[in-house]
């Protein structure tokens, strides 16, 4: 009998061993940042119809997990915006961490607006970039791509979380 208990003890540790092996690689392809804008993220209007406009973003991140987790991330994304979002137009931006350096490119994008009570309350926004350059610990992560998600998560405030191909 304390035989089979033994049995039964190692084979649901081995069990939730395998589980946990499967969730920690299901995360290691995962980075998020903890974001704010630098300076004022307005909407510039183009003039051309009403609604229309090009909004650029300068913004830092803490990068809060991932290879490069500890490092900073500064950034720019420009987007052509309408009344309900927008388009990627271009971006980049560079993951400084001592002893790693990336540069990321982003290559496309959609912007929504989240909207309340008739009134903007955030953005969100989601598309595809790759590591143009990454050199030192993070040199592994060159010419990889990634597909990123952000949201707004507070005043000139906003996360990103981006899973790598």
């Amino acid at each position: 009998m304390s035989a089979l208990r033994i049995l039964i003890g190692v084979l649901a540790a081995a069990t939730i061993t395998q589980i946990a092996v499967v969730r920690a690689n299901a995360q290691e392809n995962i980075d998020a940042y903890a974001c704010q804008y630098i300076g004022t993220s307005t909407l510039e209007p183009l003039g051309d119809r009403e609604g229309h406009g090009l909004r650029v973003v300068n913004y830092t991140c803490l990068v809060t997990a991932g290879p490069l987790s500890g490092g900073v991330y500064t950034g720019e994304s420009i987007w052509e915006t309408d009344k309900s979002g927008g388009t990627f137009l271009a971006g980049e931006g560079v993951i400084r961490k001592p002893g790693a350096t990336t540069v990321c490119q982003l290559t496309d994008g959609k912007l929504e607006v989240m909207m309340s009570d008739g009134k903007v309350v955030g953005v969100t926004s989601s598309g595809h970039g790759h590591y143009v350059m990454a050199v030192g610990s993070a040199a592994s992560l060159s010419g990889k791509t990634f597909t990123y998600a952000t949201k707004t998560t507070g005043p000139g405030q906003f996360s990103i979380e981006a899973t790598r191909d």
